[in-house]
């Protein structure tokens, strides 16, 4: 068989690999986006988390706690578990607020971790993102706490404007991608927001780690 004739069976070889490879990962990012699909609060999850004035109450208690009074920004706390892959999923919405609002005196970011993640890995994060303030949550804050990521967003006098989840679906999706970053803007502008408690559907999510209970 001269090269000529070989040429051909080689590209067909070639591209069937590829069609196969390409295949198999959009597979797997199928499967593992089904696996990870959940609804932002679970039938038994914390009733708290569907009652806008509790979760209201809970950031209230989070940020009294925490010593970050209402300074006149806008507060936007990113629910984040570093274990939960579906992080990877949300992070255009994330980098898109940061991006528009890179250390800005207007917008005040704090990362919310799992309270029983250790201070090396909140170390990292102090790393990764040097102009938020990183803090644990915890059980005494009464913050109803369900799934990550998720976001939550606090008006210049401290009052909840939203909560809850970044997208649904797969991916995350917003029907509006510009959401967020115009909320921000809205109330910067003095207009008033919500309070809306944005928790009804499913997409990819991790529940919010429990925390485990102290040993003897």
């Amino acid at each position: 068989m001269t090269t000529q004739e070989n040429s051909p069976r080689k590209l067909f070889l070639i591209s069937t690999l590829i069609i196969v490879w390409l295949g198999g990962s959009l597979f797997g990012l199928w499967w593992f986006q089904q696996q990870a699909m959940r609804p932002f609060v679970e039938a038994g999850d914390n009733p708290a988390a569907r009652v806008p004035e509790q979760v209201a109450a809970g950031l209230k208690s989070l940020m009294a706690r925490a010593g970050l009074e209402t300074d006149g920004r806008v507060t936007v706390i990113h629910l984040w578990n570093p274990d939960c892959l579906c992080n990877n999923v949300s992070a255009r919405h994330t980098h898109a607020i940061i991006e528009e609002w890179p250390n800005d005196d207007q917008v005040r970011f704090i990362i919310l971790a799992p309270e029983h993640l250790s201070e090396e890995r909140l170390a990292e994060a102090r790393t990764l993102n040097p102009g938020a303030d990183i803090i644990r949550a915890s059980e005494n804050d009464n913050l109803p706490l369900t799934a990550s990521p998720g976001l939550g967003v606090m008006t210049p006098e401290g009052d909840m404007a939203y909560f809850g989840a970044y997208g649904f679906g797969a991916l995350c999706s917003l029907s509006d991608e510009k959401l967020f970053t115009n909320m921000i803007e809205k109330l910067l502008a003095g207009d008033s927001y919500g309070p809306f408690l944005n928790i009804a559907g499913s997409g990819c999510f991790c529940a919010w780690p429990d925390t485990p209970e102290a040993s003897d």
